[in-house]
């Protein structure tokens, strides 16, 4: 297969075999691009079924795209035969990490985690139900970021099931109770038990459940409790081990909401661990301590019928004379005064600065602690000034997280900073940096004397400071009059989702605009019209067009909006 001529690629060697086929790392004659290419298989490609279920997956990743997802830029037939064209991915799976370390410590864990998550709530938004999230599934690039593959068995909120009836799609070992049972209907909850499944695995090395027979392995899921991770490995935080409990309940509604949900409680839990709460809990759970081990040997003691020896006092030892018991107590009382003495300004502003050079969020709520103490005790000390600035620094990340969290999971803007500072982000988004300028000066000038909106008036400045020492703005109508050529190409190329995602840009954002009228208009009539007429001095985007020669694959029907008609995001399945 070395070298093997493929329609406008040359095919390499095999990287991978599934069920549905064969996964090929190629490359793209024209530009010279490596690509991975999957070609379904002769015995499968006889299935109608199959044939439906590929084209699905297709359609499925063109549509869905995110850094934590493997991008498609699409597929066709090459002869007899039908594939798909993929971004390669070389860093093997997370399948492949585990084989080789037996496990991940948690924190590694997490960090996966927290992308996986990202990802799934991405597709889940689309109304993508993956229902084979398993570890040789989750792909890791040179880099060791995560990209989801194989939704070859995906199941879409709007669309009829492309599962075999009475036959069950999915690897048993990571499968949802009603994913076995047939009810209720699979929806993002069923992804999140798998997700359970994986995450146990990852921290301990072991599925959840294994068993000698698929008979048995069924039975586990539907009614027996997992094991606790803590049984199996000793460094995993309760909070963490709480999670994978959530997650691998029973019944769906008793799991986390969704993906976005898991995403938070696992930086939660990074928080608590950095600030100690997890040993508390640990401990109020159950978990082992000094005190409790003692406790449990006098009473095994007791119930033994051992008594206590009594102690000889006509040779009493230092260490037990009461004047040596007072000295000890009044230097242990000196030494906790000066371990326990409030930190000065200058310690606790070193100390915060220490924690914001770590660059993570949970060490930064820590430093917010140190620098809101300084300013309490000292409002007009040495460090004052630099304090208020660090504080400003961490909300501002806070809401600027916040904020980016809604707008990739579409949830309702809850205040007029939020509003106000998206609207002139989409601007910049879309490359009208003179709108963007005037949207973000306005904030400022609006919101700059209302104390609970300082975070997006310092996101603005910095976006505006940003723009300012960038390349000169173009001008606003050169700029939608190139944007709808681009959208004119791609449509005429066959790219119609991306096409009709600037159209829609430029109607959402203009609407309204007396100036821009005409250019609004036109992008409306491509919208409710027929594709614009063919120009020859137009070039198609490659490689993902280079599969429009070949024969192609079924399409999937559209709506109104453009998009393919996965669900409606709210859909749960």
């Amino acid at each position: 297969m070395e070298g093997r001529p493929f329609g406008a690629f040359v095919l390499h060697e095999r990287l991978g075999t599934g069920g549905m086929g064969t996964v090929y790392r190629a490359t793209h004659t024209e530009t010279g691009r490596e690509v991975a290419i999957k070609i379904l298989s002769t015995r499968v490609a006889q299935s109608r079924r199959a044939i439906q279920r590929f084209a699905q997956e297709i359609e499925i990743l063109k549509a869905l795209k995110h850094p934590n997802i493997v991008r498609c830029y699409g597929g066709g037939r090459h002869g007899t035969e039908a594939y798909m064209v993929m971004e390669l991915v070389t860093g093997g799976s997370l399948a492949s990490l585990l084989r080789r370390r037996g496990r991940l410590s948690w924190e590694s864990a997490v960090e996966y985690l927290e992308q996986i998550c990202s990802g799934l709530q991405h597709a889940h938004e689309w109304g993508v139900i993956h229902r084979d999230l398993t570890p040789r599934n989750l792909l890791l690039d040179s880099r060791g970021q995560i990209k989801i593959a194989d939704f070859g068995i995906a199941r879409v909120g709007y669309g009829r099931k492309l599962t075999a009836t009475k036959h069950t799609l999915g690897t048993l070992a990571y499968m949802a109770p009603e994913q076995i049972r047939g009810t209720p209907p699979v929806s993002p909850r069923t992804d999140l038990y798998t997700l359970g499944c994986v995450m146990f695995e990852l921290l301990t090395g072991e599925l959840p459940f294994a068993a000698e027979s698929t008979a048995q392995i069924m039975y586990q899921h539907l009614t027996e409790d997992p094991p606790r991770v803590s049984s199996k490995v000793l460094d995993c935080p309760f909070w963490l081990e709480a999670l994978v409990a959530q997650l691998l309940e029973k019944e769906p509604e008793r799991r986390p909401h969704d993906a976005g949900t898991v995403i938070v409680a696992l930086q939660e839990i990074k928080t608590k661990v950095a600030t100690g709460e997890g040993v508390a809990q640990h401990a109020a759970s159950g978990g082992p301590s000094a005190l409790r081990v003692e406790r449990d040997r006098e009473a095994a003691r007791r119930a033994l019928g051992h008594k206590p020896r009594k102690r000889r006092r006509e040779h009493v030892p230092l260490y037990e004379r009461t004047w040596f018991l007072l000295l000890a107590l009044l230097l242990t009382v000196g030494v906790a005064a000066w371990v326990f003495w409030p930190a000065g300004e200058e310690e606790l502003y070193r100390k915060g600065m220490a924690l914001m050079a770590l660059e993570r969020r949970p060490h930064w709520s820590q430093a917010r602690e140190q620098f809101d103490t300084l300013l309490a005790r000292y409002p007009q000390g040495k460090y004052a000034r630099e304090a208020r600035e660090q504080i400003d620094r961490i909300d501002m990340a806070d809401a600027e997280a916040r904020l980016m969290m809604k707008l990739r999971q579409g949830r309702e803007l809850t205040n007029e900073g939020e509003r106000l500072f998206a609207e002139a982000y989409r601007f910049e988004q879309f490359g009208d940096r003179v709108t963007a300028l005037e949207r973000y000066d306005s904030l400022i000038k609006l919101l700059r004397d209302h104390r609970e909106y300082r975070p997006y008036v310092n996101l603005a400045r910095r976006q505006l400071q940003a723009i300012k020492e960038g390349e000169t703005p173009p001008d606003r109508l050169a700029l939608i009059e190139q944007r709808l050529a681009e959208a004119d190409a791609l449509a005429r190329a066959g790219q119609l989702l991306e096409a009709k995602k600037i159209w829609h840009s430029i109607q959402t954002l203009y609407s309204g605009n007396k100036e821009l009228e005409p250019l609004v208009a036109r992008a409306e009539e491509r919208l409710a019209g027929p594709l614009p007429p063919a120009d020859s001095t137009q070039q198609a985007p490659a490689p993902a067009d280079t599969s429009a020669q070949q024969q192609p694959l079924p399409e999937q029907p559209a709506n109104e909006s453009g998009r393919p008609t996965l669900a409606n995001p709210r859909t749960n399945g």
